[in-house]
């Protein structure tokens, strides 16, 4: 598929992305999103892990769907001396490269930094792994959930009594992916100023601690207990999700005087004359006294009244929404959260809008993501490869057109 329809601050940006799973592929997925040409390298005959994850639609998973649109894909056998050949011509053009393999797979395939900085000295090699590029933990397998146990998020989530929660998104990948976008486009930035690029290394769990800064604060000053609190703030009472007649919301009284307007607001003025929660080291002190008292206001009223009533008193508050109705609402519609985009093998499907706008314009979804080698020929021929030449690495098997 042509490419003629990017657009965005890094349209002169190329990326070589041999990222699987979701961190990388976030990454790669931000790059594409501001306009820059992400080449996706997948296994020759397979392709990313992701396209075989649940749920499918015609064969397709939505979830490698979902994280992959805006790019092109080229399916290579990296095994092979042609297909490495591919890649170091690909090198010569591109700014970025990605990769999140068991660390020191790439440099085993010789296409490490060491050896791709050799054709292209300005190159900007980011590495993403579970526990970075040192450490006893380097080599050991690393998911999202993982990365949250491994971090202390898993074990600070969760009721105060029960056992330790997951998260129900990514969020781990996610956090990982956006730093991994900043230290790229700083070595970006480094590299078009002195010509000399550099290599990233980036650890999910090193992420994910970071993510809770004022625990290691604590732990220095010798103060710090894990403990969970549940849907409620640690620091700030009342500060979390509370029962509502049909459904659940959220309520931050995080000053004496949203205290008192919450209350008011709420028709709750016998709390405020409560001495147990008379400010907020006592309504910390007497959390579950407040939270079961507040819950027989709360469940009184609708979520979408609680929002209406504290939010017009000047107190912040939400309805909790799943994603259907946070999606559809009034203010996702008028801020175009979603794009109905040409999906091949589904047809019409809805992706995000990149949150970002770049004056006052959003970030254009200018495909959907790529089958496996659907770019295969567009990106070699745009290397300069001949169509001769090309029709002998397809019949060679070092590049396919799987089309899966």
């Amino acid at each position: 598929m042509g490419t003629e329809n990017r657009k965005g601050p890094l349209k002169d940006v190329k990326v070589l992305d041999f990222t699987i799973a979701l961190a990388g592929v976030y990454v790669a997925w931000q790059f594409a999103d501001m306009g820059a040409e992400v080449w996706k390298v997948e296994r020759y005959g397979s392709g990313d892990q992701a396209r075989t994850w649940d749920p499918f639609v015609n064969g397709l998973s939505t979830l490698y769907t979902a994280y992959n649109k805006n790019k092109q894909s080229i399916e290579l056998d990296l095994s092979s001396q042609e297909g490495k050949q591919v890649i170091y011509d690909m090198v010569k053009e591109a700014d970025v490269v990605l990769e999140n393999f068991k660390s020191g797979s790439i440099d085993r395939l010789r296409l490490g930094y060491e050896e791709l900085k050799k054709i292209n000295p300005k190159i900007v090699f980011v590495s993403l792994s579970g526990f970075g590029a040192t450490g006893p933990l380097k080599k050991y397998p690393c998911y999202d959930a993982i990365a949250a146990a491994r971090g202390g998020f898993a074990g600070s989530n969760g009721e105060p009594d029960g056992a330790p929660m997951k998260a129900g998104n990514a969020n781990c990948d996610t956090l990982t992916g956006t730093h991994a976008l900043n230290a790229a486009l700083i070595g970006l930035i480094q590299a078009r100023k002195t010509g000399e690029g550099c290599r990233v290394d980036i650890g999910m769990m090193d992420t994910v601690m970071i993510s809770c800064g004022e625990t290691v604060v604590d732990y220095g000053k010798g103060t710090y207990t894990q403990s969970r609190f549940g849907n409620h703030d640690r620091f700030t009472a009342p500060y979390g999700i509370f029962e509502a007649r049909d459904g659940w919301a959220v309520i931050i009284a995080d000053s004496e005087e949203r205290w008192a307007k919450m209350c008011d607001a709420l028709d709750a003025g016998h709390l405020k004359d409560d001495p147990r929660f008379a400010d907020n080291a006592a309504r910390i002190a007497n959390r579950d006294s407040l939270v079961e008292e507040l819950e027989k206001v709360t469940v009184t009223y609708k979520r979408s009244e609680i929002e209406k009533r504290l939010t017009e008193a000047g107190v912040p508050a939400s309805e909790v929404l799943p994603f259907i109705e946070a999606y559809t609402s009034e203010h996702a519609n008028s801020t175009e959260t979603t794009t109905l985009v040409d999906q091949e093998k589904i047809g019409q499907m809805r992706f995000y809008n990149n949150p970002i706008r770049f004056n006052d314009e959003l970030c254009p979804i200018w495909r959907g993501a790529p089958l496996l080698g659907e770019d295969s020929r567009e990106i070699l021929a745009g290397l300069g490869y001949s169509e001769e030449k090309i029709d002998q690495l397809f019949a060679d098997g070092v590049v396919g057109s799987s089309m899966i």
